[in-house]
């Protein structure tokens, strides 16, 4: 069976990583019915052990047909790799929605007041007009998203691969909501 056998592999992971996430914020998927199946996608490699936790894994054999790779000559080291940065996958639940940013966020707008928003990794309320922020209804242009459950394909730089319509379709029909990519560099979390 696939991923049974193990990696040891140091924590030298890219801060630069592609998302996929459900646009439902609240919903969860259990882990293992979602590993399962990226498994039958033959999306997941083998299972990855370091200091960042578990599922982690090496990409799969058909990793490359499920994503557009942008430029002509994308740098992406598909193997591990104990000194360097390399692709992985990492699935991802929380009992608790979360914020998923980092340095990258893109500047938005209050959906009350309009006005700019600035460090909303760190506050819930907009800080012009007071008004709790709905951090799922605001466009962040691909660089945050809110979620329970997602799916991180690690060392992608922004827009560097963009996943096709095959593996976004395929999520869709096992949750029965649509999967969006975002892309985050030096992840930051906050509960909402």
């Amino acid at each position: 069976m696939r991923n049974e056998q193990k990696k040891e592999v140091g924590a030298m992971m890219s801060e630069y990583k592609l998302m996929l996430y459900p646009a439902e914020p609240d919903l969860v998927v259990d882990l293992n019915t979602l590993k399962k199946h990226l498994n039958h996608l033959k999306l997941l490699g083998m299972e990855l052990t370091s200091s960042l936790g578990n599922n982690h894994y090496a990409v799969g054999e058909s990793f490359l047909s499920y994503f557009t790779f942008m430029g002509c000559s994308p740098d992406i080291e598909l193997d591990p790799q104990p000194d360097k940065p390399f692709c992985y996958i990492a699935l991802h639940s929380t009992s608790a929605t979360q914020f998923v940013s980092g340095a990258n966020l893109k500047k938005s707008r209050c959906t009350s007041c309009k006005n700019e928003l600035k460090n909303v990794s760190t506050t819930l309320l907009c800080p012009h007009c007071d008004n709790p922020l709905e951090l799922d209804k605001i466009n962040w242009r691909k660089s945050a998203f809110t979620a329970k459950t997602w799916i991180t394909i690690g060392n992608i730089y922004e827009l560097e691969a963009i996943p096709n319509d095959e593996l976004l379709d395929s999520l869709k029909k096992l949750t029965g909501v649509q999967w969006k990519p975002a892309y985050i560099r030096h992840m930051k979390l906050l509960e909402t």
